[in-house]
């Protein structure tokens, strides 16, 4: 599995970054875009409280210069460093997003894979309120990095869910899901569409083989297809 699929905090020797959510949010608003305000959306960003939010932000841009991520420019304007300016280059121009949902019982571990282009990152759950930023060379490694995490964390145990949710730009109002589960008694199921009457995905048994195909799909198509 590669350094970037395996949901840590290392890329190679070095730690990845991490920002908080404001961070994120302080980031992306620094250059507003459509595609700035879906990745709040898929990442589940929310910006501080009115009553709040001068205090946030003093505390914000304070951390990220101390830790030398912003600095000021003459005009007082707040100018990111060249590791800040590639992550929101990414969120603030993106046209593709992946959301990933790891969970075990009542445990969950949430991963957004964003997409520009080519330009790919991914912000990876830290604690509940911070991600762990890394970078994959290009929008064509994501099935397989997808697929290197679904494989690894579902073969790690039974009862466990990985739930995937794709959007593209063009149609932001309408995610494409799809689910892979171990039941009990170790059988692997896959939820993809169509929804059933209730709005539930149909159920099909799947195999570990079959995964990346999916993956694929569902990433580079944006269909949720029966395995």
């Amino acid at each position: 599995m590669s350094e970037t699929a395996s949901l840590t905090a290392e890329d190679g020797a070095e730690q990845a970054p991490i920002f908080t959510a404001y961070e994120i949010d302080f980031m992306l608003g620094l250059r507003e875009s459509d595609s700035a305000r879906v990745s709040r959306e898929q990442i589940g960003l929310r910006s501080a409280p009115e009553e709040a939010r001068e205090f946030v932000t003093a505390a914000v841009t304070s951390g990220l210069r101390a830790r030398g991520k912003v600095e000021r420019s003459g005009d007082g304007q707040w100018l990111l460093g060249g590791e800040g300016q590639a992550i929101a280059a990414v969120l603030t121009s993106a046209d593709r997003w992946l959301g990933i949902a790891l969970a075990e019982g009542e445990a969950m571990r949430m991963a957004f894979l964003v997409a520009a282009g080519d330009m790919v990152v991914m912000l990876t759950q830290d604690e509940l309120d911070s991600f762990v930023v890394t970078s994959l060379d290009s929008a064509a490694q994501v099935p397989g990095a997808v697929s290197d995490i679904v494989l690894a964390f579902l073969e790690e145990g039974r009862e466990r869910t990985v739930s995937l949710r794709r959007t593209a730009l063009a149609t932001a109002g309408e995610p494409t899901p799809m689910m892979f589960h171990v039941e009990a008694d170790g059988t692997w199921k896959a939820g993809h569409l169509p929804l059933d009457g209730e709005g539930v995905l149909t159920v099909s048994p799947v195999t570990d083989g079959q995964v990346p195909s999916l993956v694929g799909a569902l990433w580079e198509q944006g269909t949720s297809p029966a395995p």
